[in-house]
């Protein structure tokens, strides 16, 4: 059986800081993020189905990413849990802010890999999340794995 990958990117917006880093990115800031996700599978070759010729329909994998991933971090502040800053911003969230806690540094790497991790069990087998890969700046992306 033929087998392919697909991929589909969305856009969302959303805040975030490194705090340990060694330039103006310790500073709170935002982004336009832009996250593509690749889907490998084997090709529907079953006649008339509505996906024949289809690895995934590209309106199914955006259905995914939408509910999954844009509208849990779009208009948020992602902030790693252990942030210095984290009880001012818990304050912030108690008054109805979306502040997403997170245990990690929120780098476009591990965003990248918390996107795979999130998506992962929503593709379901055969299929497989080949990628994420997450652009903070039109210039700058990282991808997982």
């Amino acid at each position: 059986m033929p087998t392919a990958t697909i991929s589909k990117t969305i856009e969302f917006d959303m805040g975030h800081r490194v705090p340990n880093h060694k330039s103006k990115c310790k500073n709170i800031h935002g982004h336009r993020y832009r996250v593509e996700v690749g889907v490998l599978g084997p090709i529907t070759l079953t006649p008339h189905a509505s996906d024949e010729g289809m690895v995934l329909d590209f309106g199914d994998l955006k259905e995914i990413m939408m509910n999954e991933v844009h509208d849990q971090f779009d208009h948020g502040f992602m902030m790693y849990a252990k942030d210095p800053f984290a009880e001012d911003f818990r304050k912030f969230q108690r008054q109805g802010q979306k502040i997403i806690f997170v245990p990690f540094i929120p780098t476009a790497e591990n965003i990248a890999m918390h996107i795979f991790t999130l998506l992962k069990p929503k593709i379901k087998k055969p299929l497989e999340i080949s990628f994420v890969k997450v652009w903070e700046t039109p210039n700058s992306a990282a991808r997982y794995p």
